[in-house]
């Protein structure tokens, strides 16, 4: 585990202001008639410009949209009055990585209550997150808090700890109260993130997104296998765009398609609640010390 003096802690810390500086721009740049294309594009550009690479794609998700969804030249979403808008970004240095989110509604204050409950589940999970804090503890805390103000958390969505090019590391932080006895241990690196719905507080896949993250080598045509070295020399193990991979081969939506079929790739479905309903989210990644934790993001 790394210690508050070493360069593992440092790189950290170095993702987490980048991935901070890189959310609040994106939640000061949403603005009716917006592009989440152009938005998407200069986040991450941003990331970039400060030194870090994306830990995932810039994920915008609007209204009933909770999550993986990044948009693209082909499905490039503009924001409307009244909508809530969920910027969740992630950025890296040298494989450490940095995960958060906010929420911002367009224009109105119809749904500032929805949101103010995420952030505040939040809050108060950050203030109990220490060595040997239970995950179902913090589950049942942002279960209370969201419900407490008439809304429901999502239940099939977690908060997770993060380990050197991996995002999912293995523990996972529940929205809802479990029956999980794991608990956090000095070290560790958590991204925390409530989310809070008007919905029926569960999620769906809908169709398959344009994110991607590779899940195995197998033989393929040589310009499928070209690709994929590419792509791991770009990205790593971290998920990745199919736009980003427009750069690398003129013909990568195809050549996408064909690792997805022959299981070299999975896709990430759209996490969405039920029509009509509203999803806030909000996250910081933290690091548990001897005492509490220490917010990165």
């Amino acid at each position: 585990m790394p210690s508050a003096d070493d360069a593992v802690l440092e790189k950290y810390i170095r993702a987490g202001n980048i991935a901070r500086e890189a959310r609040e721009f994106g939640v000061s740049h949403v603005v009716a008639g917006g592009s989440s294309l152009q938005l998407a594009e200069a986040i991450e550009k941003l990331i970039i410009d400060r030194g870090a690479k994306c830990a995932f794609p810039v994920n915008i998700g609007v209204n009933e949209v909770a999550a993986h969804y990044t948009p693209s030249k082909d499905n490039d979403l503009k924001f409307r009055m009244g909508d809530i808008v969920k910027i969740d970004v992630g950025a890296h240095v040298d494989g450490y990585p940095g995960d958060t989110s906010s929420t911002v509604e367009v224009g109105t204050r119809n749904h500032t209550s929805l949101i103010q409950a995420a952030n505040e589940a939040l809050k108060i999970c950050i203030e109990m997150a220490s060595p040997g804090t239970t995950v179902s503890s913090m589950g049942a805390t942002v279960a209370r808090t969201i419900r407490s103000v008439g809304f429901k958390p999502v239940q099939n969505l977690t908060g997770h700890s993060m380990d050197r090019w991996n995002l999912h590391a293995g523990l996972s932080i529940p929205n809802i109260e479990t029956k999980d006895r794991s608990s956090l241990e000095e070290g560790m690196v958590v991204a925390i993130e409530p989310f809070s719905t008007t919905g029926s507080g569960k999620v769906v896949g809908k169709g398959r997104g344009s994110i991607f993250r590779i899940v195995r080598d197998r033989r393929a045509p040589p310009e499928v296998m070209s690709l994929l070295s590419r792509v791991k020399q770009e990205f790593g193990q971290f998920p990745f765009a199919a736009r980003w991979c427009e750069r690398l081969d003129p013909d990568s939506d195809a050549l996408l398609q064909k690792m997805v079929r022959l299981g070299m790739i999975m896709s990430y479905p759209v996490l969405v609640e039920v029509p009509g309903s509203f999803v806030a989210q909000a996250e910081h990644s933290v690091m548990i010390t001897s005492k509490g934790c220490k917010v990165l993001t």
